[in-house]
C-alpha cells in the first residue's frame, strides 16, 4: 500500500496565485492497476495553497509505458515517467478581465443575466468545452444586446444593424461582430469545433464589445465628474487691473 502523504507539502499550480506554489496536502489517495501488459498509477490530492489558502483537488497519472528520456548529470540517458495532471476547479485557460473581477461586470447597469452567462462561458473555456464556449459567446452577445435595449425578437443581423445605428458598434467593428455571431451559429448548427487560439480571438471581440458599452461609458462619466469637481475648486484667475492711459500733450501750433 502506498504511504499517505497527508501533512506533507508539494509544488502545484495555484489558479488563484496564477503560478507554481508550495501547497499543503490535506488529502491523498493512491490507486494503481494493470492489464498484464501495462501498469498505471494515479494519485489524488486535496491541496491548500500556502500563499493564498486556495483549496483545490488534483490528480497525477502515469503508466509504465509513458516514459521520456533525459540526460543525467553523468551524461547517461535515463528515463522518467510522463505525468498527466488534472485540476478541479480547472486551470484557467483565459484570465478574466479586470472589470469582471468577482464574476460581476463593473457596471451600474442591471447585468445579472450577462454576469451568469459570462461565468458559464469562462467555465466552458477552462474545461476545454470549445463548442459550448463558442455558442456561449453568441449567447452572451445576445444578452448584452438586449440589455442595451435591442428588441430580442430581431434576427442577429437585425440586432447588429440596430446596435450600429445606436453607436454601440463602430462601422469598423461590424465585421468582427458578424464573425463572432456566425462562429457561434456554426458551432451550434454546423458542427464547428474551434481551437483555443480561435476562441481567444473571439473572446477579445466579445470582451471589447461589453467593455465599450457597459464599463467604459461609466468610467468616462466618473472621470468627467471628478474633473468638474476639481474645476470648481480651482481659484479663478484674478482680473488684471486696467492700465491707465496718459493723455497725450496737445500738439504745438
Amino acid at each position: 500500500m502506498t504511504e499517505s502523504r497527508i501533512g506533507q507539502k508539494m509544488k502545484a499550480y495555484c489558479s488563484s496565485c496564477k503560478g507554481e506554489r508550495n501547497c499543503d496536502i490535506h488529502g491523498h489517495y493512491a490507486e494503481s492497476d494493470d492489464d498484464g501488459l501495462v501498469q498505471w498509477y494515479r494519485d489524488w490530492y486535496l491541496l491548500v495553497c500556502r500563499g493564498c489558502e486556495h483549496v483545490f483537488a488534483q490528480s497525477v497519472s502515469t503508466d509504465s509505458e509513458s516514459r521520456v528520456p533525459y540526460y543525467a548529470v553523468n551524461g547517461e540517458v535515463e528515463y522518467e515517467h510522463e505525468e498527466t495532471i488534472v485540476m478541479w476547479p480547472a486551470r484557467a485557460k483565459r484570465d478574466r478581465p479586470q472589470w469582471f473581477d468577482g464574476n460581476l461586470i463593473d457596471s451600474k447597469k442591471s447585468t445579472h443575466q450577462l454576469d451568469a452567462s459570462l461565468l458559464e462561458l469562462y467555465g466552458a473555456l477552462d474545461n476545454d468545452l470549445n463548442v459550448l464556449a463558442s455558442i456561449g459567446m453568441r449567447t452572451s452577445f445576445d444578452i448584452a444586446a438586449e440589455n442595451l435595449g435591442v428588441d430580442p425578437g430581431l434576427t442577429f443581423q437585425q440586432k447588429i444593424t440596430d446596435l450600429l445605428s445606436r453607436g454601440a458598434i463602430k462601422p469598423s467593428e461590424k465585421d468582427h461582430i458578424d464573425i463572432l455571431v456566425d462562429a457561434g451559429s456554426a458551432s451550434a448548427h454546423r458542427g464547428w469545433k474551434p481551437r483555443i487560439a480561435e476562441l481567444n480571438t473571439l473572446m477579445e471581440i466579445l470582451e471589447g464589445f461589453i467593455f465599450n458599452n457597459f464599463v467604459l461609458p461609466e468610467r468616462e462619466q466618473a472621470k468627467a465628474d471628478e474633473i468638474a469637481k476639481i474645476k470648481a475648486k480651482v481659484p479663478a484667475k484674478a482680473a488684471k487691473p486696467k492700465s491707465k492711459t496718459k493723455a497725450k500733450p496737445a500738439a504745438k501750433p
